[in-house]
């Protein structure tokens, strides 16, 4: 199998690092069992991907890919949890016994779009603990799953086309992240910060769904891509920023909240504008959070 990975390698990189690469290989997997071998095999896989595609770790884009990566799995377990939010409150509120609603939820492709929200939900929670050896197989896949759900359920769960497409977008950005930064992005509080945003949109959907907060409006949508918003904002002025890596990182892993808040608050031009205000007051607000937090440290 080895031989195979070492193909995937730019030329001159299996010139100079093919033999040692297949040596460390077959001595770490010396009678291993085959998951262990299939997973440092899928590992050389992808590492061998990054390189071909210029995602070195010292390559610009991983400067911004690295600080995206745990906002990349908070957007994924952000997005899972709505969708499993949003069935378990159509569970409870259905006349139709439980166990009877469940048999038919746990088939075809309900079943497949709960499993994998949940599979991505429970991964993405475990990278950001630094458990990202289980972890990121866990939320990529259940990231294409969910995309192959939302294909075959068509517009009950999505738009057939953005839904998907946003899935795998994500999924590609935890991906590229280098293996040797992962730790090192999810420290220094960003991973504290991407579970606040998790529980800062799936906990008011689900108090909402409980009814034990009111609400006024049924325009859920916009919410969680203020969060994301917000937290960009947050964030660069924490850092004293200009804003542009932020704001960069922000919009490379917004699309399934993009999407989610298409499937619930609309398509029509009305819904397009309140987009495009919140997301151009971000960019103005920013740079202008960056030089508060400039300045308030320069007071300190």
């Amino acid at each position: 199998m080895i031989e195979r990975v070492l193909r995937l390698y730019p030329a001159a990189y299996r010139r100079a690092h093919g033999g040692e690469i297949a040596a460390t290989y077959r001595e770490s997997t010396a009678g291993a069992p085959l998951g262990s071998r299939l997973r440092e095999g899928a590992g050389l896989a992808a590492h061998a991907l990054r390189l071909r595609a210029g995602l070195g770790p010292a390559s610009p884009a991983s400067r911004v890919l690295a600080p995206a990566y745990p906002f990349a799995l908070a957007v994924s377990a952000a997005a899972c949890g709505l969708h499993l939010v949003r069935w378990y409150a159509a569970l409870v509120s259905s006349p139709t016994p439980v166990w009877v609603q469940l048999r038919v939820d746990v088939s075809g492709a309900w079943g497949v779009l709960l499993v994998s929200s949940l599979i991505g939900f429970v991964g993405a929670a475990s990278a950001l603990t630094g458990r990202w050896r289980a972890g990121v197989p866990l939320t990529v896949a259940g990231l294409l799953s969910f995309a192959v759900a939302a294909v075959v359920s068509g517009p009950a769960f999505g738009d057939p086309v953005l839904t998907p497409t946003a899935s795998a977008l994500t999924a590609a950005v935890v991906l590229a992240c280098p293996p040797d930064r992962r730790l090192e992005a999810t420290s220094a509080g960003r991973a504290g910060t991407a579970g606040a945003l998790i529980a800062l949109v799936v906990v008011p959907r689900a108090a909402i769904d409980a009814h034990a907060v009111p609400w006024v409006s049924t325009d859920y949508g916009y919410w969680p891509v203020l969060v994301l918003a917000a937290t960009g904002v947050a964030l660069t002025w924490h850092s004293g920023s200009r804003g542009g890596l932020e704001l960069r990182v922000m919009a490379l892993v917004s699309p399934p909240l993009l999407a989610h808040a298409h499937m619930t608050a609309g398509s029509g031009t009305t819904a397009f504008l309140w987009l495009a205000v919140l997301l151009a007051g971000t960019a103005v607000i920013a740079p202008l959070a960056g030089r508060l937090g400039r300045t308030g440290r320069g007071i300190l």
